[in-house]
């Protein structure tokens, strides 16, 4: 859809929501307070339709007491009608909706000169106004609600705009603005679409309560459509009750983002102090604690962020901070997550952040994340999908990239890998090792990395159906002693055997070669499985079942007998009386055991 996102700022009573008024015939004041202080209140939304071009407006209210709704509102700013009463000039609003809307980056400003059918020397007075603003305007117009010329003049350039292009790669995130619910229809929530696109039918989810949901319909100004993507404002029907929602609360996609009471930012601020200030992203704001890191150059600064809430912030979102309702100054999340870093550290990090050198800051996390560092967040750390991350990872020395687990390893921990396995190794020069079995003990290790670790250690190791043991050790023997090994723990271990797991990481064995040695075991009868991970060597087993045969004959068995005769654990009696169980001369009646003969 051919469309633009356009807001309006300035001060009050400069004429933002006359002229909105005038473009497409919009009543923006609707509710009876704005109608009888004649200010505007709330954000306002319309829209102006002209053959394939589609306008939608976010006009904010210029008071000096809701600054934080203007800010609200300008989030979802494409283009910015800046309006200004060429008779007044700029005046205490103009020049705090002018610091917001360069906070957020926001470049083609249209300067609209307003009243000025009530003015005498329009190019002076405009002239004067222009002198005093410290950017260049898009362009500049001369109007007056009464001249409609002036008005269709404003509207011609609007409809010939060209739009912004839609990010595809962008992931959908949507700050709600308004909840509310219609009959027949249920829950509904609007927002400006600034990021990616959404699709009827496809399931999202509110980070902000975990709540996971599902697009019922989409509508853009009262039409529907099944697919829509940024920049637009966009209504949603979702399929949960509206009082699960707020306003401020973010919708996107599940998987990629998580929540953090914590982040680091860029902050461009005058005299920014140490301080509790009101932290202003999206439709969203909160409380915060702003904890300077650095002081840059030309009033930028480092700092670390704490609230109060989880917040779902994203690398180089944009915010604006206030301080008792004005605004102090604002910037970008650099590090949306939590870093823990010494200050010099973070410092050298942010400054990469900061640049947008994002090879540069792959490489400081290769170094200073010694077991590895993951690039499942990249897109909320680094606004890259996982292909980027891995293409930019491919570019880093002496790395080792498991591409599946999307982890990227420091060669430098080779060396501890391979101590490691050279320990295994000293201790049991029969150990068999596989990578599976070496990331189930190394926690920071994928089985990608164990592979890429043994596969570099062909000095020390022979590789043969899978295994890798110690170079010069016969296999074939290898196994046969493992295997007999592996028996003589199970029949010294007697009725209560550990888990086959326990008994591999003893001998140092890699888990499917132990899962073959036990079923050659039970082939050869030499021992029984009782359950998924019990197993018993035969002749114990027979020993035990004597025994139970024998207080059987005077009394019943079951579970709690089990363990108070035998020391069992729950596990163990249970696993022995269903073995119990396949015996014929032995019945079960409510959870007791029976000789049929004592019956």
């Amino acid at each position: 859809m051919n469309s633009l996102l356009i807001g309006t700022a300035g001060h009050i009573d400069h004429g933002k929501t006359s002229l909105i008024k005038a473009l497409n015939g919009f009543e923006g004041d609707s509710l009876k307070e704005e109608k009888e202080r004649q200010i505007t209140i709330n954000l306002s939304f319309s829209n102006l339709i002209c053959k394939e071009k589609h306008l939608s407006f976010i006009d904010v209210p210029g008071h000096k007491d809701l600054v934080k709704t203007m800010i609200s509102g300008a989030f979802g700013f494409s283009a910015c009608l800046f309006v200004v009463d060429i008779n007044e000039g700029l005046k205490e609003q103009s020049i705090e909706h002018l610091e917001v809307l360069e906070i957020l980056g926001i470049k083609d400003i249209i300067l609209v000169f307003s009243k000025c059918d009530l003015c005498e020397n329009l190019k002076e007075q405009g002239q004067k106004i222009l002198n005093a603003l410290n950017f260049v305007p898009k362009e500049i117009f001369y109007t007056s609600i009464k001249d409609e010329a002036s008005i269709k003049k404003l509207k011609n350039y609007l409809l010939n705009l060209e739009c912004k292009n839609t990010d595809e790669k962008l992931v959908f995130r949507y700050y709600i603005d308004r909840v509310f619910s219609l009959k027949g229809i249920g829950t509904v929530i609007t927002g400006s679409l600034n990021e990616g696109k959404i699709a009827l039918n496809e399931k999202i989810i509110c980070l902000d309560n975990q709540k996971e949901l599902i697009i019922k319909n989409i509508q853009n100004h009262e039409n529907n459509f099944n697919e829509i993507s940024a920049f637009n404002r966009v209504a949603l029907s979702l399929n949960c009750d509206y009082k699960e929602l707020k306003k401020g609360f973010l919708l996107s996609k599940k998987g990629f983002f998580k929540g953090f009471k914590e982040c680091d930012v860029l902050i461009k601020a005058k005299n920014l102090k140490n301080a509790k200030m009101l932290f202003c992203v999206g439709t969203k704001s909160i409380e915060c604690k702003v904890n300077i890191l650095k002081e840059l150059e030309n009033d930028e600064f480092f700092a670390h962020l704490d609230f109060e809430k989880n917040l779902f912030l994203c690398f180089d979102e944009k915010f604006v901070l206030l301080q008792n309702n004005r605004v102090i100054g604002g910037g970008r999340v650099l590090n949306p997550m939590s870093e823990p870093l010494k200050r010099e550290q973070k410092n050298k990090f942010l400054m990469f952040l900061k640049n947008k050198d994002l090879k540069k800051a792959f490489e400081f996390l290769t170094n200073t994340h010694k077991y590895g560092f993951g690039l499942l967040s990249s897109y909320q750390r680094f606004k890259l999908g996982h292909e980027e991350a891995l293409n930019l990872a491919k570019e880093l020395n002496e790395v080792f990239i498991d591409e599946k687990n999307l982890n990227v390893y420091n060669l430098s921990i080779l060396d501890e890998f391979k101590k490691f396995v050279s320990f295994i190794l000293e201790k049991n020069p029969y150990a068999m090792l596989s990578a599976i079995s070496l990331a189930l003990r190394l926690s920071w290790a994928s089985v990608e990395f164990c592979e890429f670790g043994l596969k570099n250690m062909t000095n020390l190791l022979d590789f043969k159906n899978g295994v890798y043991f110690k170079k010069g050790i016969d296999f074939e023997k290898l196994k046969e002693k493992n295997n007999n090994k592996l028996y003589e723990m199970l029949k010294k271990q007697g009725i209560k055997a550990e888990a086959p797991y326990n008994l591999y990481d003893f001998l140092e064995l890699d888990r499917k070669s132990g899962d073959e040695m036990l079923k050659k075991l039970t082939k050869q009868n030499l021992i029984v499985r009782l359950t998924h991970n019990l197993f018993v060597e035969k002749n114990a087993l027979n020993k035990l079942m004597e025994e139970c045969f024998e207080l059987l004959k005077n009394e019943s068995l079951d579970v709690q007998k089990m363990k108070e005769y035998f020391n069992f654990s729950r596990k163990y009696a249970i696993a022995y009386l269903e073995y119990l169980d396949k015996n014929e001369k032995v019945t079960k009646i409510n959870e007791k055991r029976y000789l049929k003969d004592n019956i």
